[in-house]
């Protein structure tokens, strides 16, 4: 079990290039990955989308590419335009007669004096470079991803143990319920019809009571609430398209809980009604940011 949340970094560093890449994800419903990473390294942004499609499947994923080049690029002094600032330079002094010395910085600062080259990139050894640090970036941010994803599933497991403790309280005693409402019912007929009740109507009377409360029994319910409790706590230990399998059986989950509510109307229960109904909320808060 994995969270969609997860940060990992990974560094490279020698003579020449500097790098680092991050890996930052948060939940969401798809795979939303963004990359970021210097222009003349273009090149290499569809390897890159695909081996995190391979590892992150969900997820608001940003990828930040950091690189520096530190070879000193190529100069060279552009001759033809020293030779013309300096004549201009002359010419200048000339013609407002004067013996002030031009800084020979100034001269070299000018525009278009120093050429300076394009800093080369090996694309070969610059795509193994970059393709092993990112495999480092991401193994980090699985790693964060797994610890908490353990967490999450250990919360989840404590929360179908509550869960299974208040519906074992409910079942235990529904059988009661069902009695009283029986009894309860059949007292109240009696009493308004009193004397005007036949005997054969009277027979049909507290059949047609049986029936009733034999309707508002809970016992499919309870028996579906403990599958799908089990069937959650089999799914904590896969590992692909888990949330959304998650997701489906805590819906089924509350749709019985609240059939059962709905039927049990006693404050014997109430509590342990809402406990379940908590419990539940609560898981499908975490399961929205599982992988």
């Amino acid at each position: 079990m994995k969270s969609m949340t997860g940060y990992g970094r990974a560094k490279y560093l020698d003579e020449n290039i500097d790098l680092e890449i991050e890996v930052r994800s948060v939940n969401s419903r798809f795979l939303d990955l963004r990359i970021k990473q210097p222009y003349y390294l273009s090149f290499l942004e569809a390897d890159i989308s695909k081996q995190i499609n391979k590892i992150i499947v969900r997820g608001k994923v940003d990828v930040n590419i950091n690189l520096n080049l530190l070879k000193t690029p190529d100069m060279e002094l552009n001759e033809e335009m020293v030779k013309a600032y300096w004549e201009l330079y002359n010419k200048a002094k000339e013609m407002v007669n004067t013996d002030a010395h031009l800084p020979f910085s100034k001269l070299l600062s000018e525009e278009n004096i120093i050429r300076i080259g394009k800093k080369e990139i090996d694309e070969d050894n610059m795509s193994r470079i970059v393709m092993t640090t990112l495999n480092e970036a991401i193994a980090s941010h699985q790693k964060m991803a797994s610890a908490e994803g353990s967490s999450m599933k250990e919360y989840c497991i404590n929360s179908l143990s509550t869960m299974s403790s208040a519906l074992n309280k409910i079942e235990a005693e529904f059988p009661k319920y069902k009695k009283e409402i029986y009894l309860k019912l059949k007292d109240n007929i009696e009493e308004l019809l009193g004397e005007f009740i036949k005997e054969e109507d009277h027979k049909k009377l507290l059949l047609e009571t049986a029936i009733y409360v034999e309707k508002a029994d809970i016992t499919e319910e309870i028996v579906r609430l403990k599958n799908h409790i089990d069937k959650f706590s089999a799914l904590l230990n896969e590992m692909e398209e888990l949330g959304k399998k998650l997701n489906f059986v805590l819906q089924e989950m509350h749709r019985e809980i609240n059939t059962i509510g709905s039927k049990f109307n006693s404050t014997k229960v109430f509590n342990d009604i809402i406990l379940i109904k908590e419990e539940i909320e609560k898981c499908r808060e975490i399961v929205q940011n599982v992988k």
